[in-house]
């Protein structure tokens, strides 16, 4: 089973940056430009854990040595946006739904549930991508919604496929082979400064 990446603390900062995957092409003859809007955007992260004890990150370590390099993968959460108050989990509704718009259902009805900006985790495990909403997500009075989100669904999800609001979480490999507490900065058994980097994985 996929595992969540296991800090020993909470970062001291946790950037998530979606990566577009678009290409633009200069004329040389008049400098006018081509934008090509092509799939595959992706998530990348970066962290820094300060003060944690040499113990504690040993274990972090032991962990990192097991993805052996970019082969493993892992589960992770944007630390800034773990969405504690949306303590609920919802499910796709119908079938063959592809693209960046999924209908869900099985949420409070006549409200908003989450605003433009937020995120969700459609899948669990090996399967899981996370999205960010690019429109407040406003159920009906069934608790059934349309959430629009960018970047499309890599796969189509099935009907009952979970949707998690509360941590929703990413598939993700180091960003390369050389992540480690050896890069870190010690003082007196402590570690003061750890900084990893990761994109997502798929």
């Amino acid at each position: 089973m996929l595992q969540h990446l296991p800090l020993p603390k909470r970062p001291k900062s946790c950037t998530f940056k979606l990566v577009p995957n678009s290409q633009t092409h200069v004329n040389k003859a008049n400098n006018a430009t081509e934008v090509y809007d092509h799939e595959g955007a992706y998530w990348e992260f970066d962290i820094e854990l300060a003060n944690v004890r040499e113990q504690d990150a040993l274990q972090l370590e032991g962990f990192l040595a097991s993805l052996r390099g970019q082969v493993g993968k892992f589960l992770m959460f944007d630390y800034r946006r773990e969405q504690l108050d949306k303590d609920f989990t919802t499910f796709v509704s119908g079938a063959d739904q592809d693209g960046n718009i999924l209908n869900i259902a099985g949420l409070p009805a006549s409200t908003t549930v989450a605003l433009t900006g937020e995120r969700i985790q459609v899948n669990t495990g090996e399967n899981a991508e996370l999205k960010i909403l690019t429109q407040d997500l406003v159920t009906d009075g069934t608790g059934a919604a349309t959430v629009v989100f960018e970047p499309p669904m890599r796969k189509i999800p099935a009907h009952n496929t979970q949707v998690i609001f509360k941590q929703p979480a990413g598939v993700f490999r180091l960003a390369d082979n050389k992540q480690g507490i050896d890069t870190a900065q010690f003082k007196r058994g402590i570690v003061t400064s750890l900084k990893l980097r990761a994109r997502e994985a798929f």
